[in-house]
């Protein structure tokens, strides 16, 4: 027997023996066997895309794995997201965190993750610590790769860990600086785009469940992600989530899979506060400020510390964090559940869906539409939020700034997961969710909003994606083939220009310029695909981009979103006129700045990182492609992706599973890895990579080995 033989036999063996032998199969966390490190006979094999496929005896020894992984990959990002977590990465990295450290200090997340660490159960807290310590374990051993500011900041501790998870899901997904913007100029929610499906075996054509798993988020800084396969007694999780995470938040297990989309909840509140006498009004009386100075350290060039004092004032409501017509307070929602980890990490450990959902009744995890398949066949659909119990008002109420001098608009209980919408095992065989609300994501609805809470989701809000979504799967055979979920995920296909080009065409047509009627010649003949060989599409995204959100450049829809009519609306210009003045402009600036109307799309929209710069596919998200792809600013004629696609997956509960792949800008963000852009050519090629799961698999796929 080889040595690789040996060592996947004595694998196998291990894990088996262990799950057999240890109380870790059932569903309560393991403690730790070794506090100080990962124990003897854990090993990380790192495969040929830079994947980690981790194997431990223990629960400890794969958190301590898992930290030190993801210092391998991504240790100069890790650490800097963690000095941001402080409230500390102007004092590191200099000036330009320093809008971001008054945010954080402002919100109070360093004192939150104070409390989130102390109020962890027994069970799970040792978990977070073996985790922190295996990015210290990389950092002892790799101290001379990192920079003298990442060195600065070490060592890394399990609240850096929790303050990271609280800036990333409660003061970035939640409420951010952008989002706080947008609500205070207008109600418009700002959400980041992901397509999620869930499909039953009476749709499947082998008979068993399917997932398909997409993210669509920055790439880079805060949203990065990393890919990994964690395997310990009682688990078998393989998926991605954000750098600095430790569970999974895309996780497939041997048993149990889901995936998220934002659902954007109506939950931080945002009070307008009364100031009268120095302090706040609340029920008629005047209340005092709450009111602290910090220091945040900015670092200079030449290396000096300069100090940038700021107040902070606190009402019952939370912060002070915007000025508008007088102080806005905020209160977001979640804030007192510290185990949003721990939920994470026992929806993996789950083996059935009853097991899932207790998990999930947990209710530490403030928001994401979640999608469910298993290997029993079911599957499901979960307006997952820990939204507040509102006395009154309506979703777009909740949604802008309400009245800060009255108690009885603030509150502190959540509606109970029981209340929650949700499609359980639904007739149609499929869920699909694209960040619309809950009431599209199984259509024919069976889901009526006006049976739910008026400020639990907008009563309409279906996306464009979400529309192309419900296309593919309701035309889709009647049983579905893994391939067929393949092909609809990477299906480069533009819903709005379904929805729009015929009325184009014909009005140029009708009533258009000489150029006009070019650019209609050019759109009538496209292939609606925003493939790179797609010669009518930086066209047609010229003219959407031009005419605006709901057409409001050019003066709305003809026939607006139905969202009970979503493979039918919206159609048409309500002003054909406005539509073929702007048509005519857009076209002269593309042949203007081309010289000709056919362009190709991946001549224009490239795919870029490190060192690669390829012919890019796919449309931005308000396009209404599931293929979702959002670029930049065009310079010298071309733009790039920024964002969309990031991790993909489909996934078939077969017997063995059968899974596919792709992050797209590589696993790793480690300057001179290989693994930086080495998936960036299958993103080009529309190609997904299997993913390796079995001993068997994996060796022979192996690039390196870390063995403690």
């Amino acid at each position: 027997m080889t040595t690789a033989s040996l060592t996947r036999f004595s694998r196998l063996v291990l894990v088996l023996l262990l799950c057999l032998a240890l109380p870790a199969c059932t569903s309560s966390p393991q403690k730790a066997a070794d506090p100080a490190g990962a124990a003897k006979g854990t090993e990380i094999l790192w495969d040929r895309y830079g994947i980690p496929h981790i194997f431990a005896p223990d629960h400890a020894s794969l958190f301590h794995a898992y930290g030190y992984a993801q210092m391998e990959a991504h240790a100069e990002l890790l650490v800097r997201l963690y000095a941001q977590a402080r409230g500390r990465g102007a004092e590191f990295y200099g000036d330009q965190y320093l809008d971001a450290d008054r945010w954080v200090r402002t919100n109070g997340i360093p004192a939150l993750a104070e409390q989130w660490a102390s109020g962890q159960s027994t069970e799970f807290a040792p978990l977070i610590e073996s985790f922190a310590r295996g990015l210290n374990a990389w950092a002892d051993e790799h101290g001379a790769e990192l920079s003298e500011a990442a060195r600065a900041v070490l060592p890394l501790t399990p609240e850096d860990v929790y303050a990271h998870g609280l800036r990333t899901i409660h003061f970035d997904w939640v409420i951010s600086p952008r989002r706080l913007q947008t609500r205070l100029e207008r109600y418009d929610p700002a959400v980041s785009g992901s397509n999620e499906w869930a499909i039953a075996p009476s749709r499947s054509a082998s008979g068993h469940a399917l997932l398909m798993s997409n993210s669509h988020l920055q790439w880079g800084d805060i949203h990065t992600y990393f890919e990994v396969q964690l395997s310990a007694p009682g688990v078998t999780s393989y998926g991605a989530v954000w750098v600095g995470f430790p569970v999974l938040r895309q996780c497939f297990t041997e048993f149990v899979g889901w995936t998220q989309t934002t659902n954007n909840p109506s939950q931080s509140d945002l009070y307008r506060l009364v100031e009268k006498d120095g302090g706040y009004v609340l029920d008629g009386k005047v209340r005092p400020f709450d009111t602290t100075t910090e220091v945040i350290k900015v670092r200079q060039a030449d290396g000096t510390l300069r100090d940038e004092p700021l107040t902070i004032r606190r009402s019952v409501h939370g912060p002070v964090i915007a000025e508008r017509r007088g102080p806005i307070a905020v209160r977001v929602a979640a804030l007192d559940r510290p185990r949003m980890f721990e939920q994470f990490w026992r929806m993996g450990l789950a083996k059935n869906f009853a097991e899932w959902e207790q998990a999930m009744r947990m209710q530490q995890l403030p928001l994401f539409n979640t999608a469910y398949a298993d290997r029993d066949g079911r599957i499901a659909y979960i307006y997952n939020a820990t939204l507040p119990v509102h006395a009154e008002g309506d979703y777009a109420f909740w949604q802008g700034v309400v009245p800060g001098d009255r108690s009885d608009l603030i509150s502190s209980e959540i509606h109970p997961y029981d209340a929650l919408p949700k499609a359980i095992d639904p007739p149609t065989g499929w869920v699909q969710n694209s960040n619309d609300m809950p009431w599209t994501s199984v259509y024919p609805m069976v889901l009526d909003h006006a049976k739910f809470p008026s400020g639990m989701a907008a009563p309409q809000g279906i996306t464009q994606r979400a529309q192309r979504g419900i296309r593919i799967l309701s035309t889709a055979p009647a049983k579905m083939s893994f391939e067929d979920i393949k092909r609809g995920k990477l299906d480069t296909r533009v819903e709005t220009a379904d929805q729009f080009v015929d009325d184009i065409v014909s009005a140029a047509r009708a009533m258009g310029t000489a150029r006009a009627k070019r650019a209609a010649d050019v759109l009538a003949g496209w292939d609606r695909l925003s493939e790179a060989e797609s010669d009518g599409m930086l066209l047609f995204y010229k003219f959407m981009t031009a005419a605006g959100q709901g057409f409001s450049g050019i003066g709305g829809f003809r026939v607006p979103t139905d969202d009970r009519r979503p493979l039918e609306t919206p159609r048409g210009f309500k002003d054909p006129a406005k539509a073929m003045a702007l048509l005519d402009k857009v076209a002269g600036e593309v042949e203007q700045e081309y010289g000709s109307l056919r362009v190709k799309w991946g001549d224009v929209m490239r795919f870029r990182r490190g060192n690669a710069d390829l012919p890019g596919n796919g449309a931005p998200s308000f396009l209404g492609a599931i293929r979702t792809i959002n670029v930049g600013p065009f310079a010298d004629g071309k733009t790039q992706a920024v964002s969309g696609d990031t991790f993909y997956a489909v996934i078939e509960y077969s017997t063995p599973q059968r899974g596919e792949a792709l992050l797209g800008y590589g696993n790793w963000s480690k300057p001179g890895s290989k693994h930086v852009d080495d998936q960036l050519p299958l993103l080009s090629r529309k190609e997904m990579r299997p993913i390796w799961r079995t001993p068997t698999e994996i060796d022979a796929n192996v690039e390196s080995r870390k063995v403690f």
